[in-house]
């Protein structure tokens, strides 16, 4: 990060590149309406300043200490430095081809109550195309684009405009392995631009907004679960501390590399992590595992 920094600031004032940066971009679609994700360098590279560079990497460093829903929150006022909105709301969930949308965790960062009691006595979040869209590709979508384009119900175009949320973006990040939950994130104001200096802080901030929500859901789990790990779990749990491979401890505990590997999927879906290190981590954290 600090070379990050430094490069930016030799560049002064002058436009810089955040795909250096960076993993990923992303660039819209030859309409316009969605965009869509790209491993190659974009033209989105030249739309932020050296600022929003700064200020990007800033809410990366503090979406990685997340610990809790309040801390989550306060990233929200930083991006409204760069990114101005009035209304903002996160979903963690999933699209279930038998129950809909499935919300795992909502955190309503600045919607009108009111909006919500009323979109969720009439199950909108069934119905919105726009949601069921965020779910499925997870895209950036400006929602005055896609609204016909979709087919958004116009009951909830009316809310929306109700309430003076006349533009907005939805935007989300699919899951990672092993957890089923991506994300949705909408933003709404009664002016809000659609450029591509937007697009390219939504797109980039989006995916550590994601990490972050799901690391608070995690913990929650976790506190759920209340640790319920199985002697040979903890055991195996024991062995990942001490780096052995999942060959090395089916030889010492005398079963199968398929049976090791199974148990280490059980264990990170119990943490709620995607890797060992992870899961190594957050078993120590809680007490699972000792070191020493």
């Amino acid at each position: 990060m600090a070379r990050i920094i430094r490069d930016s600031a030799r560049n002064g004032n002058r436009r810089v590149n955040p795909h250096h940066t960076m993993a990923g971009c992303s660039m819209l679609d030859r309409s316009g309406d969605i965009s869509i994700s790209s491993s190659e360098p974009s033209e989105f590279s030249t739309c932020l300043s050296r600022n929003d560079a700064l200020k990007l990497l800033e809410l990366i460093h503090r979406s990685i200490s997340c610990d809790n829903e309040g801390d989550f929150r306060a990233l929200f006022p930083k991006l409204q430095e760069i990114f101005p909105f009035d209304f903002a709301t996160v979903v963690l969930g999933h699209l279930d081809n038998i129950n809909g949308i499935v919300a795992a965790l909502d955190v309503n960062i600045s919607f009108s109550e009111e909006w919500f009691r009323e979109y969720n006595s009439k199950e909108y979040i069934q119905k919105s195309a726009v949601i069921r869209e965020n779910f499925t590709s997870f895209k950036l979508q400006y929602w005055t684009n896609v609204w016909k384009k979709l087919s958004q119900p116009e009951e909830i175009i009316s809310l929306c405009m109700d309430f003076d949320m006349r533009q907005g973006y939805t935007c989300g990040s699919s899951p990672i392995s092993p957890a089923k939950n991506g994300s949705m994130f909408c933003f709404s104001s009664s002016s809000m631009k659609h450029d591509k200096r937007s697009a390219a802080i939504l797109e980039f901030i989006t995916p550590h907004l994601h990490l972050a929500l799901s690391h608070i859901f995690n913990r929650k789990q976790l506190q759920i679960n209340n640790f319920e790990l199985s002697p040979r779990e903890k055991e195996v749990l024991d062995w990942l501390k001490q780096g052995k491979s999942s060959w090395d401890i089916s030889v010492i505990l005398g079963i199968s590399e398929r049976t090791v590997n199974f148990h280490v999927y059980k264990i990170m879906q119990r943490l709620g992590v995607t890797n060992r290190p992870q899961a190594v981590a957050v078993a120590a954290h809680y007490g699972l595992i000792e070191f020493g």
